[in-house]
């Protein structure tokens, strides 16, 4: 497992250590999918005493939603739409009885718009399933036109529907879903795919040739998208004192009374009642050119960078030593460092060593 990935678990299990966890807002766009048995929804026509017309419209465009995501869980538990405007392709509807009548009729390009009227759209976060009634699904533009022509009702008429000046719509239809797939995972952030599955169904009367006729449109609508929830761990000092039984001490206190901070103790990779000495600096090797110090860093890994400076007033502020001075190469000593470590310091130069977390 590489560095960066294991930074991110250890955020995630940070934020799973703690007592609450709130759902995180974020904004996807989703695109509808070109997948059989979705986006196609089908087109009724029921004119009276002639057979009913049908056609397919594919439908095509993206959305906006607010999503509310676990990132601990990876569940949802809102799926609002925000903006949501889509298209159908155009379809044709006809039908005809001997010598009774027919009907010939053919749209232009629809535009619908897919909306939450009241929002919240809530999701059960356990299944991710939703009430679709909380969304609705509107024809709002294109045009549907042709003639029909009814014998026995002395019709015979050309017609001109506008969706534009009066929409076709309703609300959802049964239960919807919304699936995650995490993708990507960062100490910051985790990313997910979204499919958002919202069954339609539309059944609406209009008026035509001054005869009412029953409009209907049924399908499921899905569409997919990426979304990315920003993660803010929880402090990993607070975290470690929760953990070692003095929750609420600080990183300058020193809760068992050894001499040595909490903040140094948990620096070093340790729990608070183990002995820190033989992991702090010890003097070591002298030569003509330099003053060595060592330092044994537990087998588990430092859980934060050490810094090293020196200093010849214990008032004034110290001065990190150069890297090249440590054996690690890098000045802080970098979190996860074991084994030992070597500190060389001119020999000529007087004063203090220390050793802090950053």
């Amino acid at each position: 497992m590489n560095p960066v990935t294991s930074r991110a678990l250890l955020s995630l299990l940070l934020l799973s250590s703690s007592s609450s966890l709130v759902a995180i807002p974020t904004t996807a766009t989703l695109t509808a999918v070109n997948e059989q048995n979705f986006n196609r929804i089908t087109l009724e026509f029921e004119p009276p005493v002639l057979p009913t017309g049908r056609d397919t419209t594919r439908l095509s465009g993206s959305i906006e939603v607010l999503l509310e995501i676990d990132p601990v869980t990876d569940r949802v538990s809102e799926m609002t739409i925000l903006d949501g405007d889509v298209q159908g392709s155009a379809v044709e509807l006809s039908g005809s009885t001997f010598l009774i009548g027919s009907y010939d009729l053919e749209s232009s390009t629809l535009g619908a718009t897919l909306d939450t009227p009241l929002p919240p759209g809530v999701v059960d976060p356990a299944t991710g399933e939703f009430d679709s009634s909380q969304h609705t699904f509107t024809v709002s533009s294109g045009t549907l036109g042709g003639n029909i022509r009814i014998g026995l009702l002395g019709i015979n008429e050309n017609l001109d529907f506008d969706f534009t000046n009066e929409p076709v719509g309703g609300t959802g239809l049964g239960t919807g879903s919304v699936t995650l797939t995490p993708t990507t995972i960062t100490p910051t952030s985790k990313a997910y795919n979204v499919d958002v599955q919202l069954p339609i169904a539309v059944d609406q009367v209009f008026e035509a040739a001054g005869v009412e006729v029953p409009i209907r449109a049924e399908g499921a609508a899905k569409l997919s998208g990426p979304a990315t929830v920003q993660i803010t761990p929880e402090d990993p000092f607070t975290l470690w004192a929760t953990a070692n039984g003095i929750s609420g001490a600080t990183p300058l206190e020193d809760s068992n009374e050894d001499g040595v901070s909490n903040g140094i103790q948990w620096a070093l990779g340790l729990n608070a009642s183990e002995n820190p000495f033989p992991h702090l600096l010890q003097p070591g090797e002298v030569n003509a050119a330099t003053v060595a110090f060592s330092l044994s860093l537990p087998k588990g890994g430092t859980a934060s960078a050490l810094l090293v400076t020196t200093g010849s007033d214990p008032l004034r502020p110290f001065s990190p030593v150069g890297p090249a001075l440590i054996s690690t190469g890098r000045n802080p000593i970098p979190a996860g460092t074991s084994g030992d470590v070597t500190i060389r310091i001119p020999r000529g130069q007087r004063g203090f060593i220390q050793l802090s977390t950053p």
